[in-house]
């Protein structure tokens, strides 16, 4: 079975919202053994969105709309699958008197507008919703399926994984199931990383895909079988291929961050860490500290933005500023030292650089970074030049401290 995912909101289109629902549906729609064919994004017009749903009937077995089954003028949602369905809607009077009972309830009026919300298809049935107003819709007419979804996520997921799933799972018996499993890279960009791995990519099934990220590159394996059980052996096989070119490369799959396997890897040794952070501005700290349990690894660390701060909170030498600059090997290295003996931790941490978009000279120009890592063996230095944005600097470099910590503890230096 071939599905569409079509998402219903001028406030999509604009971006004053983020569609996570749509990445919800999709892994709910391939665990069903349901090829998503395409995902579509219409504003509230109801021509282009009868446009819109009449192609996607025309390529796939099954449509689902998310949102637009409110009860204000631009909830059009309804009615534009039953035009392109050529479905009628009437009131449901259990729905109605629901509605009813919910706003007397709660002592307000009720506006004839909410009885929209009552209507449904004659092919087809209300999908309940026990977190709102507005019910789902089950839409089944000439073969066609459409499931109509509100679009508040606190209402649609529940709704994802009480109704559309099982329900889905009895139209496809589980048959054709698809699998996919994403392993993180990091030290490597996508065009190096596709190199190695290119041959395997030639393959339908398992499928091997790079995407790109800020620091790192994402490497989805995707398999497809009769059973889950099938389909997760071939997944485990390709991933076991790539992992075998790729080695140290990966830090983690699926939803493991670098900030997670590296707190892990700190607990496992019993090591501790401390940073200085001049031009990421504590964004190191933040990755480290959004991790559950990682104060027992992190006793903490310094914002030494200006260069009276990387002296009185951090030790650097005034001398070495006035000769080097801030931004440099040495201002690095003494920054990763002083924190490192502050905080009496098992690495210490040292950034600074230009993040921009202002501040850079030809000799140190915008994007110039330099991150130390000091341990009880020494300190050891990364100078970086980093293009993109301010934030995508400061990102990166809060990667690369991230890759160096977690290099250091997979070969600890003797």
């Amino acid at each position: 079975m071939r599905a569409e995912v079509v998402s219903v909101g001028t406030e999509l289109l604009l971006g004053q919202i983020v569609d996570t629902n749509a990445a919800y549906i999709a892994k709910a729609l391939s665990a069903a053994g349901v090829s998503v064919y395409r995902r579509s994004t219409v504003g509230d017009n109801m021509d282009r969105l009868i446009a819109t749903l009449s192609a996607a009937f025309g390529d796939n077995d099954i449509v689902i709309t998310i949102g637009g089954l409110g009860p204000t003028m631009d909830d059009i949602t309804r009615d534009g699958v039953a035009a392109a369905l050529n479905d009628k809607l009437v009131q449901n009077g259990d729905i109605a008197a629901k509605l009813t009972k919910f706003f007397a309830d709660r002592g307000i009026e009720m506006t004839e507008s909410n009885l929209r919300q009552a209507m449904v298809p004659v092919h087809g049935k209300p999908i309940d919703n026990p977190n709102g107003t507005a019910p789902g819709l089950l839409f089944e007419k000439d073969g066609k399926i459409a499931i109509c979804l509100p679009g508040p996520p606190n209402e649609f997921i529940p709704m994802v994984d009480d109704f559309v799933s099982p329900y889905l799972l009895s139209k496809t018996g589980n048959k054709g199931t698809i699998r996919s499993r994403v392993l993180r890279v990091i030290g490597m960009g996508e065009s190096s990383v596709e190199q190695i791995v290119k041959d395997l990519m030639l393959d339908d099934n398992p499928t091997v895909a790079p995407y790109a990220k800020v620091g790192e590159v994402h490497l989805r394996v995707t398999a497809r079988h009769d059973t889950a059980e099938q389909a997760e052996q071939l997944v485990e096989e390709r991933a076991a291929l790539v992992r075998s070119r790729l080695g140290r490369l990966i830090y983690g799959e699926d939803n493991q961050t670098l900030e997670q396997a590296v707190v892990s890897l700190l607990l496992n040794n019993g090591s501790t860490i401390s940073v200085a952070e001049s031009c990421t501005g504590g964004m190191l700290a933040q990755r480290i500290t959004d991790i559950p349990g990682s104060s027992r690894a992190f006793p903490g660390g310094l914002v030494c933005y200006s260069n009276n701060a990387k002296v009185d909170l951090a030790g650097v030498s005034q001398a070495t500023l006035d000769k080097h600059g801030a931004v440099s090997h040495e201002v690095a290295t003494d920054l990763a030292l002083g924190v490192r003996k502050r905080f009496s931790t098992t690495f210490g941490i040292g950034i600074t650089g230009i993040a921009g978009p202002d501040g850079g000279t030809e000799e140190k120009p915008v994007g110039l970074v330099y991150i130390a890592l000091a341990d009880s063996k020494g300190c050891k230095v990364e100078r970086t030049h980093m293009l993109g944005a301010r934030n995508i600097v400061r990102t990166r470099s809060v990667q690369t401290a991230l890759n160096m910590v977690r290099l250091s503890l997979l070969t600890p230096r003797h």
